[in-house]
């Protein structure tokens, strides 16, 4: 993903940068972490993805009592 979006053509509408940091290291992700949200997403999460922090907050907001993933996104997303 990060190479495809370096490239530079004409009938694509943008690129990445030469001097921005790889994609998964502005998200804070590993390439394992990576890896499991985009194979296992809907194993582990059901409403929303997102860091535990937010999904804590989405929780509030819709006044459910659990959050599936929080678990998962607390191991996954921790830095996100």
């Amino acid at each position: 993903m990060d190479c495809a979006g370096r490239c530079i053509r004409e009938d694509k509408a943008g690129y990445i940068e030469h001097h921005q940091s790889p994609i998964l290291e502005r998200l804070g992700l590993d390439t394992e972490q990576w890896l499991t949200l985009t194979t296992e997403v809907e194993r582990h999460f059901s409403t929303v993805v997102d860091s535990e922090h937010m999904l804590q907050q989405f929780k509030h907001h819709t006044h459910h009592q659990r959050i599936r993933g929080m678990a998962k996104a607390r191991d996954l997303l921790q830095r996100a």
